[in-house]
């Protein structure tokens, strides 16, 4: 990625800016009131989000499009993050993730010139490396453009060259997404469990990523050297001495996607055989898939073997979640409610207490509801969509890493289901659980599991009497400090320095009582008022002193740090 010299004036000018052009696109749509939410800071007007809801002006029945036309009239940035809420099956009601799918990642193309320009920059003259570029795109997306090409020995490649100036918009549109995201999850109750921050955050990292096509190279590079034993694919192996971060340049894969071959033959029936192999060993095994495999983006090569495209968005397991995430497919092909929810739980992050058989329950009726339908018509998305819809209810967050993995899988049961019709959703799932037992029952994988549930008993063990013998420590010297959220510490605060404050002016108007008492001559009025008055703006002072003390907050320098820090990664 190129570095470009923006000052931080600059960069808060534009932002500006670029906030209004978001405000009149939401008022165009409707979401006006949205935006004087945001503005007001979501204060006395509006008690949930709810009521914000109720008060757009745009139908109910018409938010899922209006809400596609105004992120496509956003452009880019809110293009991609649309995409990527369109997976979110855990946060979105069904009618918006079904709409959000529709967006159109693709943009006016890129004049030849301009081409030229950003290739000249790159290698000094084009000319030196390339014998010939095609004028005509084969692609035009919001990100880059995509042109095929020869190499002077006659290679054929394909160009994807990033569209310039991308940079200065779509960081000023991160910027003004985390003021918005902390904005509502600060003041909305019901949003909270959403996290918004954190899922502006992945999505930061998300896009800064595919920004840099050298992450998009070396996917490639990784998923041609794991299955290079698997002679069924192909991948469009990059060039690493031409290809630049703005510019990856790869081989070119001819052929038709795979959905245009018939469908229901012998070499329909083995390609869709060769997908579930690799789709299994990737979400299963391996733990890093292609996290967006659908049909545009797997080809049919002219030589009869599936080629793979577009290795920007790759999903990851870590070996935890790859052994939760087999142990639910399992599960449900056994038909395990108990497991199911509690490996659900363990995969999630729970926000409140959850009530064990209250989320079985829910799961044994998602069961239930599938296994009373026809084999063929089993909505496998929909199948998916409920069990996320189940953590949803009982406030569990699921990882966004299950639902790129449930995204892929359905992606590639349609694929399947294309090919060979016959292939109903439940003999897809057997396939899989067979694959899933057959390894779990593994002779070294069984002892691996052994020695590693060995391993950390012993270091359980190691570890019980240092931590017990700090706990003693803390409480022989320090005492155990408890942490508390910051609202929950300052109402408390706020509760305790209440109650000192009645205190002290219970003891102060006491001990005045028993000076003018004592000390005060009883004859003579003008003194015993001129003493009262004096007192009483003493106890005033005293008083404001400690409001003043108890209502002062201190301004945290540390988010202003953090916000800095982020917008380092972009320079």
């Amino acid at each position: 990625m190129s570095k470009e010299s923006i000052s931080m004036f600059g960069v808060i000018v534009h932002d500006a800016q670029r906030l209004a052009t978001i405000a009149n696109v939401l008022r165009k749509f409707g979401f006006g009131n949205l935006v004087k939410a945001i503005r007001s800071g979501l204060g006395a007007d509006f008690q949930s989000s709810n009521e914000i809801l109720q008060n757009f002006k745009v139908q109910p029945s018409d938010m899922a499009v209006n809400l596609r036309a105004a992120i496509e009239e956003l452009g880019t940035t809110y293009i991609k993050f649309g995409q990527m809420l369109s997976t979110r099956y855990d946060l979105l009601p069904r009618d918006i993730i079904q709409e959000l799918a529709k967006l159109q990642d693709g943009s006016p193309q890129m004049e030849f010139e301009t081409i030229e320009t950003i290739l000249n920059n790159a290698y000094g003259d084009y000319h030196e490396h390339f014998q010939e570029i095609t004028r005509e795109p084969i692609g035009s997306a919001s990100i880059a453009q995509a042109h095929r090409a020869l190499l002077k020995d006659g290679t054929p490649v394909v160009l994807k060259i990033q569209r310039p100036g991308l940079l200065p918009l779509i960081r000023s549109d991160i910027d003004i997404l985390n003021i918005i995201a902390k904005v509502l999850d600060y003041n909305i109750e019901e949003i909270a469990y959403f996290n918004l921050p954190a899922l502006i955050q992945e999505f930061e990292r998300s896009i800064i990523s595919e920004l840099n096509f050298n992450h998009e190279r070396e996917n490639i590079e990784y998923f041609e050297q794991k299955y290079a034993d698997l002679s069924m694919f192909e991948f469009p192996t990059p060039n690493p001495e031409l290809s630049r971060p703005n510019i990856l340049v790869m081989k070119e894969l001819t052929g038709q996607k795979i959905t245009t071959i018939q469908p229901d033959t012998p070499q329909a029936h083995d390609m869709a055989n060769a997908i579930l192999d690799i789709a299994f060993d990737m979400v299963f095994r391996d733990g890093v898939f292609h996290a967006d495999p659908h049909p545009g983006n797997v080809f049919a090569t002219s030589n009869g073997k599936i080629g793979l495209l577009d290795f920007g968005l790759v999903g990851r397991f870590t070996p935890r979640q790859r052994s939760e995430f087999t142990r639910i497919i399992l599960a449900v092909h056994f038909g395990d409610c108990a497991v199911i929810a509690r490996t659900l739980l363990n995969l999630g992050h729970p926000t409140k207490r959850v009530i064990l058989d209250d989320l079985e329950a829910e799961i044994s009726a998602i069961l239930q509801k599938y296994s009373q339908s026809s084999l063929q018509k089993i909505d496998i998305a929909a199948f998916a969509a409920d069990f996320v819809a189940a953590g949803q209810k009982f406030s569990v967050q699921i990882p966004s890493e299950f639902t790129n993995a449930v995204r892929a899988l359905i992606n590639i049961e349609g694929i399947i289901q294309y090919l060979n019709p016959n292939l109903d959703v439940i003999q897809t799932l057997t396939q899989f659980s067979q694959k899933l037992l057959a390894d779990t029952l593994r002779r070294e994988n069984a002892a691996a599991q052994i020695l590693q549930a060995g391993i950390n008993l012993a270091e359980l063990g190691h570890s019980l009497p240092s931590h017990f013998t700090q706990i003693m420590q803390d409480l022989e010297h320090d005492g155990i400090s408890v942490n508390l959220s910051p609202n929950a510490s300052n109402e408390l605060s706020d509760a305790i320095n209440g109650f000192a404050t009645r205190i002290a002016i219970s003891f102060m108007i006491l001990g005045l009582t028993v000076v003018i008492v004592l000390f005060v001559p009883q004859n003579t009025l003008a003194i015993n008022i001129a003493v009262l008055i004096c007192l009483l703006w003493i106890v005033f002072l005293c008083i404001w002193h400690i409001k003043a003390r108890t209502t002062h907050r201190r301004i945290r320098i540390n988010p202003m740090i953090s916000q800095f820090k982020r917008r380092n990664q972009w320079f």
